[in-house]
């Protein structure tokens, strides 16, 4: 067995027993890989390698197996019980496919703020100005609403998917959906999105790791076995947990293309300022 091998091992041994690993504890876990992801992976998604398993039948060493790399995410269902999630169904214990979730986004209240890519601090201060909404200091009603997740950034697309724009939303807690207060900065509004079809892949690490956005790759190669189409202009990218918190997780996202049929406000302001902004970033 190789040294890469063992110490992947004794990774996957430690994210089983909730024991830390380097700076950041790991929750103990002790669910599925697919209840945790919430879907169903892609035997070619996997990582095929050469790993011998005892077989009792016959008294020898296979030498084939597969095996994610990546941390096995916190479950939903577990974030759920904990803090309020915005309201969506699952539909994917119903899907044929594998390596995707497919769920309905119902629609919501939601504040949103533009996030300056030009900036080196834009998402931080995208967050902080969603933030001040939160906790009263800039809604009308000068009262905290609370927080619920996940936390959705939008990234906007030309034609030749380099992203022009991007926003950051936060999902307006339960209490106030039905009338949330309005905002009192200007840079940051409420406003209502209609029922979503979407699609996503979950991801247990953190959100600067590589293999984070490689998840949009996988994604559409799992649809695409499906001849499901997606929006072509947006992506999402999803967090449910504080970063460095312990277990993670985070999710990429594409959205049906049927259900694309209602531009929100920001959406519409995002066209235009598509024809000014260039593309900065590398998502």
């Amino acid at each position: 067995m190789s040294i890469k091998l063992s110490l992947l091992l004794v990774f996957q041994t430690l994210l089983c027993h909730g024991l830390t690993v380097g700076n950041q504890q790991v929750e103990e876990t002790d669910y599925s890989w697919e209840e945790a992801e919430g879907y169903k992976e892609c035997e070619d998604f996997l990582i095929d390698m050469e790993v011998q398993h005892f077989n009792e039948d016959n008294g020898e060493f296979d030498e084939s197996g597969f095996f994610r790399e990546k941390p096995k995410p916190k479950a939903l269902q577990k974030i759920c019980s904990e803090r309020e999630c915005a309201s969506a169904l699952n539909r994917s214990m119903n899907s044929p496919g594998c390596g995707y979730s497919e769920r309905i986004l119902y629609s919501g209240n939601w504040t949103t703020t533009r996030i300056d890519l030009t900036n080196p601090n834009g998402y931080r201060e995208a967050y902080f100005r969603l933030g001040g909404y939160r906790s009263g200091k800039t809604n009308d009603k000068n009262q905290p609403v609370g927080m619920a997740v996940p936390v959705i950034k939008k990234w906007y697309l030309d034609e030749n998917n380099d992203v022009i724009s991007a926003t950051m939303s936060f999902y307006v807690p339960s209490p106030y959906q039905k009338d949330p207060p309005a905002s009192l900065d200007e840079e940051v509004t409420v406003e209502q999105w209609d029922d979503l079809i979407i699609y996503s892949r979950t991801y247990g690490g953190n959100r600067e790791d590589p293999e984070h956005m490689e998840q949009f790759h996988y994604l559409r190669e799992a649809l695409s076995m499906e001849n499901i189409k997606t929006y072509p202009h947006m992506i999402m990218t999803a967090g449910y947990t504080s970063p460095r918190s312990g277990q993670q997780r985070r999710e990429v996202m594409l959205i049906d293309d049927d259900s694309m049929t209602v531009k929100t406000e920001t959406e519409d302001t995002m066209d235009l300022l598509s024809n000014i902004w260039p593309a900065l970033i590398d998502i």
